[in-house]
């Protein structure tokens, strides 16, 4: 028996994911642990109301003062704060991927510099601005329920505040880079074009004409992690970009030059917390 026109039409209806879209947050206490290079499945949204002196922002180092307002795509490699035993004063606005996915980017590009492959922005607001988003950030936090009307109407006015923002933005604004985060910079962006051969430090050492045990130190001053934890991670994020491009967990490790399958999985597993082949099921929308 043929559908109704009534049915037909509501089988043409998009819904909005049930999840909630966002989580969101206020801290001004000592960072209890040291906080490496990592990545997130969702967008973040950090501004903070400290100086931050060493931020990565993919492949660059740089001093970012209190007022800035971070927008981290998904799946960027980033470090904002790392010392433990400091106190940081930040609002961090996480959104979720299934939200940037189905309802944020769909058949748009206002927010495509929340996806993956999105660009790091730095913004700047003034005076006006940074008491506009942290009333809209304590309003966000008042809301129990992440879900009612009310927050909702608060989530997307303060995505509107910072898209227009990003709308405001001219041109990059000059930040303090010192000369060892320029010489740190020159060796993340080396690392990112070499990711898939076998980096050494004597090798990277020679290509910069510096001192091995110099360049590892300098490189975990500004890192705050080890070079060779720095390139698996790294390593793993493009493993993770692959895989969601569609390639198989075997092609990914030979791509990436992993010296076995077993080996791959493992490093895979330890910096995920899930194993390559259940991501890649998980991505490609199969029943795990």
């Amino acid at each position: 028996m043929a559908r109704s026109e009534k049915e037909k039409r509501r089988s043409n209806i998009s819904l909005f994911p049930v999840d909630p879209p966002y989580d969101a947050a206020y801290r001004n206490a000592d960072a209890p642990v040291p906080v490496g290079p990592h990545s997130h499945n969702a967008a973040e949204i950090y501004f903070t109301l400290t100086d931050l002196p060493d931020v990565l922002l993919n492949d660059t180092v740089l001093a970012v003062p209190a007022g800035t307002l971070i927008v981290i795509p998904s799946f960027c490699v980033h470090q904002l704060y790392h010392e433990s035993g400091i106190r940081y004063e930040r609002y961090i606005l996480t959104v979720h991927d299934k939200w940037l996915g189905s309802v944020l980017c769909e058949g748009s590009s206002e927010f495509s510099y929340l996806e993956d492959d999105g660009t790091p922005l730095l913004l700047f607001p003034k005076e006006e601005q940074k008491k506009e988003l942290i009333r809209l950030f304590r309003e966000l936090l008042s809301f129990k329920e992440r879900t009612t009307p009310d927050a909702m109407v608060t989530f997307f006015s303060l995505l509107k505040e910072i898209h227009s923002l990003k709308k405001e933005l001219k041109k990059t604004r000059r930040l303090p880079v010192s000369a060892s985060q320029k010489k740190v910079n020159d060796i993340i962006s080396y690392l990112s074009a070499h990711l898939r051969e076998n980096l050494s430090i004597p090798d990277l050492a020679s290509h910069f004409y510096l001192n091995p045990d110099y360049l590892a130190r300098l490189f975990k001053r500004h890192m705050h992690v080890p070079i060779g934890h720095y390139i698996t991670l790294q390593r793993i994020n493009m493993a993770e970009t692959l895989l969601r491009e569609g390639k198989t967990v075997s092609e990914v490790q030979e791509y990436l030059g992993f010296s076995s399958y077993a080996h791959f999985f493992r490093t895979f597993q330890k910096i995920t917390g899930i194993s390559p082949s259940r991501y890649r099921r998980t991505i490609m929308g199969t029943v795990l």
